[in-house]
């Protein structure tokens, strides 16, 4: 039976997945992309199980086998879960393409895992470390060990999907975070299911209504939506060609000016809006390290690399708004490379003076 205690953390995670839920659900249409459908599934549909198994404990029943581990429906429902939280992501890194094909290519394993289970496969329980070593080769039981490795899997998806920046209000930093947040979930999660120790279940818990708090307001307060049926005609910044990087590394570093070649890759390739361009993407590009790269903006500019980064994409954006003070200043803040509405008005008042809208009244 579950505890007093575990009964209300349980009481609070489903009073905020059905909040976030709701208030996702309600501004779903205020994106292009369906980014916001498919966490509000996220939050709600967790919301739905907490709603059976309280409802079960307090009716006195309990769906779930006590110690025992790998329990069938935790081992099956941690692979649904995770599978249901990769929508978003995905859908945020590449809006409008996880359709069709590809969004049954997401719950295929899902699918593959279950179908046993439903043509009357019957689970092994498994009540020690013994238990599990002596079935571990039994059909329920290494499908139950499948689904948990596909949780692995599912857990750093994210770093090996590519996308295109210029398309997704996602950068890097966001796509690191979200797996952390995936993994944080994961190791609570094997770690119930591994021991069913009470330890695991209220920080498991914890943790996921945490992830729903954030990401509901990341998406209110800090994300910059991409413009619409958006087509930049700008080229990607390529690489330094083998022979350019050739020519630099012939001549010492210490004495060698950058700066041009910085000048290249920042003004020509206009590098500075990608939001992923890094002290080390640009050292690599022009074919020295990131100290160098530094030290040389440094001298030149006397700003650090993201000062002078952010500096650029500042003087882009009042440049604009000053043509046409009409402009949505959302999205010049994508076009020019934020992807966090903290991050781009921070820095506008930093560099500018003021905050755009003050900025846009003076110019009148």
């Amino acid at each position: 039976m579950y505890s007093e205690f575990e009964v209300s953390i349980s009481s609070i995670f489903l009073a905020i997945s059905l909040i976030c839920g709701c208030l996702m659900w309600v501004r779903r249409k205020e994106v292009p992309d369906r980014s916001r459908t498919y966490l509000a599934l996220m939050e709600l549909i967790p919301a739905g199980c907490s709603v059976l198994v309280l409802g079960c404990v307090i009716l006195g029943y309990n769906i779930l086998q006590p110690w025992t581990l790998l329990e069938p429906m935790k081992s099956l429902a941690g692979l649904y879960v995770i599978t249901l939280a990769m929508c978003y992501p995905l859908e945020v890194m590449r809006p409008r393409q996880l359709r069709g094909r590809w969004l049954l290519l997401l719950w295929l394993p899902s699918l593959v895992v279950t179908l046993p289970f439903l043509c009357g496969l019957q689970f092994q329980q498994l009540h020690t470390w013994s238990d599990l070593r002596e079935h571990m080769l039994d059909p329920d039981v290494l499908l139950r060990l499948l689904s948990i490795a596909f949780v692995t899997v599912y857990s750093v998806l994210l770093l090996f999907i590519p996308y295109n920046w210029r398309q997704s209000s996602a950068d890097y930093r966001w796509i690191r975070q979200f797996t952390f947040f995936s993994q944080g979930i994961s190791v609570l999660y094997y770690g119930h299911v591994f021991t069913n120790l009470h330890f695991f279940m209220p920080l498991h818990v914890l943790w996921s209504a945490f992830v729903m708090l954030y990401l509901t307001y990341y998406e209110l307060y800090i994300r910059i939506l991409p413009p619409p049926q958006k087509k930049s005609k700008l080229p990607e910044p390529e690489p330094a060609t083998a022979s350019a990087v050739a020519d630099m590394v012939e001549v010492e570093e210490d004495t060698y000016d950058f700066w041009p070649n910085i000048c290249q890759v920042m003004d020509e390739w206009e590098a500075w809006r990608n939001p992923n361009t890094t002290v080390e993407t640009v050292s690599t590009a022009v074919g020295t390290n990131r100290i160098y790269v530094a030290r040389c903006i440094r001298e030149h500019t006397g700003m650090t690399f993201n000062d002078y980064m952010n500096n650029k994409r500042i003087s882009y954006m009042a440049d604009q708004l000053r043509l046409d003070p009409t402009q949505d200043q959302k999205h010049l803040y994508f076009d020019v490379g934020f992807r966090s509405r903290h991050t781009a008005y921070r820095n506008f008042v930093k560099f500018i003076g003021s905050s755009p809208t003050d900025f846009i009244a003076s110019l009148s």
